[in-house]
């Protein structure tokens, strides 16, 4: 289910004609990102266990190594140091931070 704003989001960029106006809006597109991610970033540190959303929408749980402005290195649980699985995530991409 998709929320009304989406939905006046996707019939606007499917009314746009020109590259220009396609330009502009894939700029206002990372604009955005940027500020998801630092806004998210703030709120987190290293050590924190969270959940993320993939690219598949699953909800994936880890721990975070290391936090940077716009992205974080994220280790599943469970790993040990010579079989665990350290995974590059946008900040925006974070879900929420999970109580421990």
């Amino acid at each position: 289910m998709q929320s009304a704003e989406l939905e006046n989001a996707i019939n606007a960029i499917q009314s746009i004609r020109t590259q220009g106006d396609l330009n502009i809006l894939a700029q206002t597109w990372r604009d955005q990102q940027t500020f998801l991610a630092t806004t998210i970033g703030r709120k987190l540190k290293k050590g924190d266990t969270i959940e993320w959303e993939d690219r598949n929408g699953n909800l994936v749980p880890g721990t975070i190594l290391k936090l940077n402005k716009k992205t974080c290195e994220v280790v599943r649980p469970g790993g040990t140091p010579f079989g665990r699985t350290v995974t590059k995530i946008y900040n925006s991409m974070i879900v929420r931070k999970v109580k421990v």
